[in-house]
C-alpha cells in the first residue's frame, strides 16, 4: 500500500484506500493476500474477480474508477500480467442543476447536522464531492478565527496540481458563505466538530454521504435524474452565471483554471476574490428569500463601504493640507525673525 500511495496526492490516497477497503470487505483478501494470490492464478481469474467486485458498487462511474484503481495497485507492485481491457465510461445522461427549492426540500430530509453541513458546503463552495470531504479545519481556520465571512477555503497546491501539472479537475479558489459558517459554529458549540487543524470537517466517507443524500432525495420525491453531488456543483455555477460577475473571477471560483492560474493565492488576491463571491452570494444562498433584492442590498453595502473609504481618504488629505499650511506659516515667521535679527546685527 505504501508503494502504491507514496506519490499520490492526499485526496487520491483517501480515494484509493477506500476502494481497497471495499475490495477487502467484498473478497476477504487484504492487499498482501490479493497480490500474493494474483501471482499464483491465471490473470483472467484476477480480472474476473475485479470485475465481479465492481458489479457490487452502486454506479457505473464508481465501478469504472474501482477497476482502474485495482489495476493500478497491481501495476505499482510489479504485477503486469492482466490482459488489456477497454475501460471507458460514457455519460449516460445529462444532469441538470438543482433548483433552490429542491435543495431546501433535500435539506429538510437530512437530520444529522453534519449531513446538512455537507450539502451547504457543496452548494456554497461549488467543490466536487471528494474535495468537500477532503476539507480540513486548517483550510478555513484563518478566516474563521478572524470572524470573516465569506470564509476562504485555502487548499494546498496538491488540490490544483500533480506531477503532470495543473489537474484537469482541480478545485476552485472558493469560499464558504453565511449558512455554512453558522452551521460550523453550531457544530463546534455542540461538540459535534472539534476545530483541530488536521481534522476533516465532514468526517464521513464518500459512500456514507452518497447513501444518506440518496435516501433524502428519495424521501423528498426529487427528480431521480439529478446527480446527487454534481448537480449541487451545477447549482453553484448557475448561480455565478446569474450574478453576472467578471468571467475570469467566475472561472477561478469554479476551478476552471487553465494553465496560467494554477497556483496558490496571496492574501491580496483572496481579498479581491472575496468581493466577487460576496456579490454572487445572494444568488448562491439557498435560503435567500429574494435573491435580486438581496443582491441590491449587497451592492448598496459595497457602495456604502466605498463611500466611507473615500470620505476617510478625503479627511486624511484635508489634514495634510492643514499641516502644510501650518508649516508654511512657521516658515514665514522664521524668515521674519531672521530678518529682524539681521537688522539688529547691523
Amino acid at each position: 500500500m505504501r508503494r502504491w500511495l507514496n506519490d499520490k496526492a492526499e485526496e487520491s490516497r483517501y480515494t484509493y484506500a477506500r476502494y481497497m477497503i471495499l475490495f477487502t470487505r467484498a473478497t476477504g483478501k487484504n492487499p498482501d493476500q490479493f497480490l500474493a494470490w494474483a501471482k499464483t492464478v491465471d490473470p483472467l481469474d484476477v480480472m474476473d474477480l475485479i470485475n465481479q467486485t465492481a458489479e457490487t458498487l452502486p454506479t457505473k462511474s464508481i465501478q469504472f474508477n474501482f477497476k482502474i484503481e485495482m489495476r493500478s495497485f497491481l501495476h505499482a507492485n510489479g504485477y503486469n500480467n492482466l490482459p488489456k481491457a477497454r475501460l471507458s465510461y460514457t455519460l449516460k445522461e445529462w444532469h441538470r442543476a438543482y433548483r433552490r427549492e429542491e435543495i431546501r426540500k433535500l435539506l429538510s430530509y437530512l437530520d444529522n447536522p453534519l449531513h446538512k453541513l455537507y450539502v451547504y458546503m457543496a452548494v456554497e463552495s461549488g467543490f466536487r464531492a471528494r474535495t468537500v470531504l477532503a476539507i480540513k479545519w486548517r483550510h478555513i481556520q484563518e478566516d474563521f478565527d478572524k470572524g470573516l465571512v465569506p470564509v476562504a477555503i485555502r487548499l494546498g497546491p496538491e488540490f490544483y496540481n500533480d506531477d503532470k501539472g495543473p489537474k484537469r479537475k482541480g478545485a476552485g479558489f472558493s469560499f464558504l458563505g453565511q449558512r455554512s459558517v453558522s452551521l460550523l459554529k453550531e457544530a463546534i458549540a455542540s461538540g459535534l466538530l472539534k476545530p483541530n487543524p488536521n481534522s476533516f470537517i465532514i468526517d464521513r466517507s464518500y459512500s456514507n454521504i452518497f447513501k444518506v443524500v440518496d435516501r433524502a432525495r428519495k424521501k423528498a420525491g426529487l427528480d431521480p435524474s439529478l446527480s446527487l453531488n454534481h448537480s449541487l456543483r451545477k447549482y453553484f455555477e448557475d448561480a455565478l452565471d446569474h450574478s453576472k460577475i467578471d468571467v475570469d473571477k467566475k472561472r477561478l471560483l469554479e476551478g476552471h483554471l487553465g494553465d496560467t492560474r494554477s497556483k496558490s493565492y496571496t492574501g491580496r488576491e483572496w481579498d479581491d476574490l472575496r468581493e466577487f463571491y460576496s456579490k454572487a452570494y445572494p444568488q448562491i444562498d439557498v435560503d435567500a428569500g429574494d435573491p435580486e433584492l438581496e443582491e441590491k442590498i449587497v451592492n448598496w453595502q459595497q457602495e456604502k463601504a466605498e463611500l466611507k473609504r473615500r470620505i476617510f481618504q478625503l479627511e486624511e488629505e484635508k489634514k495634510n493640507l492643514v499641516s502644510k499650511s501650518e508649516v508654511e506659516d512657521i516658515r514665514k515667521e522664521l524668515a521674519a525673525i531672521r530678518r529682524d535679527l539681521g537688522k539688529q546685527a547691523k
